[in-house]
This record gives structure tokens, sequence and C-alpha cells, in this order.
């Protein structure tokens, strides 16, 4: 783990190399869920790890919600506690595999498999019913806990009802290669044409859409932050939207995940972790280490002083006088160095 650099703007706090390839992240709380071979880690916010946990398959896929963490690995979905990574229980696993998995609403999890199928699970992810839904690429998000948004695997985003008589409608007839998750009830999308559009959508349609001026930004993943969206692009690069006013190149990697407020995780499929913090927390961050640094050279004199106190008062019960005397002085305990002295004239 290496600390970043300072400087004004978005800056690495800190790097973490993993030993295997990384094939998944999950912001959660403090600290990020990293997927690295058979691997799931927890790393805590000042980059060390708090917790691992092996499984049979590889981790593709992670999400958190409610003290558990849901992991696609395989072709299994197993649950975890964010405690410290215990697994609650074997696994779930269908035919083909799960794709992609999203916490609910009020508690539990739902899955897509490769199958056109939905699955709904509870939070100790135990199976509750699977619906016949089309193809999806993408679990967008929930306006509530009975409508669920998708990306279906012709482009189109759908509401699926998912409560009582399962029914669902495509919220407009335009197609979309790429959409985020649905984050604060936005949703930002890429045309066919590659344009980006930002949008706040309904199970009916839109509330608010909009095109945003961008120079040919292929995105590959997104999510939100307190200044905007920030987009990991098909070349590496991480990218403001809207864009910043004086840009430097932020080098991300191949994934992405946040948590929607000042911090961003990026890592390279090769291993190499990256803890990004928003000017603000990057502050908080160098005042909190300041004060820490200032906290130890304070208690590491305490103790050199309680070392130089014991030495004296040693010194004086085996009757090294002189010794004792120079050892208070550089305390400064003049009264025990004016002690000390009568003591040797009384002797003489």
């Amino acid at each position: 783990m290496t600390e970043g650099v300072a400087s004004v703007g978005w800056n690495v706090a800190w790097s973490w190399k993993s030993q295997d390839r990384i094939a998944g992240l999950c912001h959660v709380g403090d600290g990020v869920a990293v997927a690295s071979g058979l691997e799931v880690l927890m790393i805590n916010s000042d980059g060390y790890p708090s917790w691992r946990t092996s499984l049979p398959f590889r981790t593709f896929n992670m999400a958190h919600a409610e003290g558990m963490l849901g992991v696609l690995a395989g072709h299994g979905f197993h649950v975890l506690h964010l405690s410290d990574g215990t697994v609650l229980h074997e696994g779930r696993a269908t035919s083909g595999g799960f794709s992609d998995l999203l916490p609910r609403p009020g508690g539990g999890w739902v899955l897509s498999d490769r199958k056109e199928h939905l699955h709904l699970f509870n939070q100790q992810g135990r199976g509750i019913r699977r619906l016949k839904c089309g193809g999806v690429r993408k679990l967008l998000g929930w306006f509530d806990r009975e409508h669920l948004l998708i990306h279906d695997s012709e482009g189109f985003i759908r509401c699926i009802r998912m409560i009582g008589e399962d029914t669902q409608r495509v919220i407009e007839d335009r197609g979309w290669s790429w959409c985020s998750r649905l984050e604060e009830g936005q949703l930002l999308m890429q045309a066919v044409d590659g344009e980006i559009w930002e949008g706040i959508p309904h199970p009916f349609g839109w509330d608010v859409i909009q095109r945003i001026e961008t120079l040919g930004l292929e995105p590959v993943n997104g999510t939100m932050a307190s200044d905007g969206w920030w987009l990991l692009s098909l070349n590496g690069d991480l990218e403001r939207l809207p864009p910043l006013e004086e840009p430097k190149r932020m080098d991300g990697g191949d994934l992405l995940t946040g948590d929607g407020i000042s911090t961003l995780v990026s890592c390279t499929r090769e291993g190499l972790l990256r803890w990004w913090e928003a000017p603000e927390l990057a502050s908080r961050r160098r005042r909190r280490i300041q004060s820490e640094v200032a906290q130890a050279r304070e208690d590491l004199d305490w103790e050199n002083r309680k070392s130089v106190f014991i030495a004296a008062r040693d010194a004086e019960e085996n009757g090294q006088l002189s010794k004792a005397a120079e050892l208070y002085q550089k305390l400064g305990r003049t009264d025990d160095v004016r002690r000390i002295l009568k003591m040797k004239r009384e002797e003489a």
C-alpha cells in the first residue's frame, strides 16, 4: 500500500496491489470489497485488508445491503457478513449462472440469470420466486420495492413490476448502448449514435431527459459523486460530467465504484487499485494524519520522560545521587533536584 501526493482536485489517497487479477469492486461503508482470484477481500479506507474469504469459484460481481455482501461467483450466488466475511450458506445456483444482482429496498436481492429470468431472494439468500422477463443486459435500479428498472438485451429500458401480476413496459422506444446504475433517481445513458444523455426516469417515461455535450466519450462504467457523474472511459481514463474547468488526466483502469459523495475506487484488471478522494475529504485526511503524527510524538515524548523518571528513581534508590540529580534535571523536576542535593550535603 502506498500513499498518494496531495494537490488541487481529486487525488489518489493510496494505492494497493493485488497478487491476482481483480474481477470486481464494491464500495462498502468506509472500505471496498475486492474480488481477486478465488478470494473476496475487504480493504479499509486506509488501504489495509480487514478480512478475506475464499470461494470455490472466481467472483465477478458484488453488491451490498444491510450488513451483507451479495456475491456472484461461477454459477452461484453467495451472501457474506460484511463484518468478517463469513459465508452464510453454501450458496444458490442456477443453470447457466447469474449475470447481475442488486439489493432490494426493504431487504433482499434481485438477480438476473443468463436465460431471461429474474430471481428474488431474501436478505439471507433464500429463494423467494423466479419470473420470466426476457434478456437482461443490466439491472439499473429500483423506483420502489415493486418496480425494477432494467436495460434489456435489445437496448431498451424497461420497468418491471415484481409483485402480484407481473407486468413490464418499455419506458420509451429508444435504444441505448450503455446505461449507468440508477443513482439518486438519475440515470446516465449512451445512445447508439454515441451521444451521452442524462435523465430522471419514472415507470412510464421520463420526468427529465437531456443530452450532455461530450467529445467522443466511450463510457464502460460510471458512478455519481457530490460534484457530478464520473465515468470510466474505454481508454481507462476517469472523466467527469460536467467536465472539470482545468482537467488533468486521471488513470482509472478497468473497474470503478464509489460512495456517491467523496470517494472513488478504480482498478486495473491486473490488480492495481487506487482510492481517490475529493478535495474536502483529502483535506480532512491530511488533518487527521497530522493530528495522529502529533499525538504519536507526544506519546513518544511521554514514554521517554517515563523511562528517564524510572532511571532517576532507580539511581536514587541505589545511592547514585549525582546521577539521580542529573536525570531529574533533564525532566525539569527542580524540587527533586533540590531534595537530592540536600541529601548529598547531609551525607557529606
